[in-house]
This record gives C-alpha cells, structure tokens and sequence, in this order.
C-alpha cells in the first residue's frame, strides 16, 4: 500500500487513532476489572450475596468480554482479503469500537439509512476501521450527537458521519488527515474518501459494481 501520495500521511495518523482508541479501551477494561476484582473481595466474606449483586457481576463480566472482543478488532490483518460484507453491520462494530474514545464521552450515534443499503466487496477490518476514522472526525467537527448516514447512491455505497450540531470554526487540517487515513486504509477494497463543510465521508464500489471492475 505504499507509493501513493499521501499515504505515508495516512498511515502515521491511522496509527495516532488506533493508540487513542488502545487507550480508551485499556481505560474501560481497567474499570470492568477493578469492579469484578472489588466483587470477588466481597462474595469472599459472604455467605449469601444478594441475588442484585451478582447479576451486577454478571453483567461487569459480560461487558469485560464485549471489551475484549473490541479490542481485537483493532489489530490490523496482514493476509485480510476482501469479501462480500454488509456495512450495516460494520457500522455497528464501529460505533461500539468508538464508544471508549475520549471524544465521544457522553455522545452518542444516531444511524439513518435511506433506501436499500446494498452489500459491498471490501476488506472488513479496513472497513471498519475507516468508519471509525470518519466518526471521530465528525466528533471533532462540532457538538452533541454523531449522525451515521449510509446510502446506496448508483454504484457506490455511501457513509457519511457529522456532528448533530456543527461547530462555529470551520473544518480543520486534521480532517485532511482523515481523508487520508480512510484512503489509505480502503485502497485494498477500491474505496475513497471526501472532507465534507460538516462532516466525513466514505465511498465503496457496491458487490455487483466491484464484480464489474477489472482486476
């Protein structure tokens, strides 16, 4: 994947998001672990637990594993190839993998989908990841809910994430920077990228266009 401009660039700030999304989650799995270990002290010194806590350990311990789960998504796959996916469903992954960043405390994301979303070829990892990309550069764009729009527009399947309410300075360099990090991440799935006034978005040829496509 190298040899094309602004790749290098792509790539250094891919890696600056995966770290702070590494963070992020190392913090919540911190907390999950100090709750279950606090628990594991009391039910130590109790005969008869109350029915609430343990449920309330049960679901420390199920959040740990979802946690886990996240975390190894983040690793990216030196043999990924592509394959037919739903970005429906990689949205989702997405926004939990998100959740954990320091800039969507308290946000949340609200997905709409216009019409049919076509499936796509592509690497699901990268994908993934680029969602991720363009859902922080939209937190960074302005305030309150993260808006996740997915659309099949002619050949392409189109996600589009901005901010509920944009901010007053306009888009910085830093969304450039994402840009380049979602194209550098779906070059192996024949995708792109565009900045947006207010927002991030991402293009993927749909499964019947790739198809269509040499090579």
């Amino acid at each position: 994947m190298s040899g094309e401009p602004g790749q290098p660039r792509g790539a250094e700030h891919w890696l600056a998001i995966h770290d702070d999304l590494l963070r992020g989650l190392a913090h919540a799995i911190s907390n999950r672990l100090a709750t279950i270990t606090a628990a594991a002290g009391v039910l130590d010194v109790s005969e008869t637990p109350d029915p609430r806590f343990l449920d309330g350990l049960r679901s420390d311990a199920d959040r740990l594993d979802g946690l886990l789960t996240l975390l190894r998504q983040l690793p990216r796959r030196a043999d990924a190839g592509v394959e037919p996916m739903l970005l429906t469903d990689a949205l989702q992954s997405a926004i939990r993998l998100v959740e954990e960043h320091a800039l969507m405390r308290g946000r949340s994301v609200a997905t709409v989908l216009t019409g049919d979303v076509m499936p796509v070829r592509a690497e699901p990892g990268a994908v993934l990841h680029a969602m991720c990309v363009a859902l922080l550069a939209a937190a960074r764009l302005g305030t309150g809910a993260i808006v996740a729009e997915l659309e099949t527009v002619g050949d392409e399947v189109c996600f589009v994430a901005r901010p509920d309410h944009r901010g007053e300075k306009p888009a910085e360099d830093l969304l450039e920077h994402d840009v380049s990090a979602i194209r550098w991440l779906l070059t192996g799935s024949q995708g792109r990228s565009a900045p947006l006034t207010d927002g991030c978005a991402l293009y993927l040829p749909t499964l019947q266009a790739s198809r269509r496509r040499p090579g």
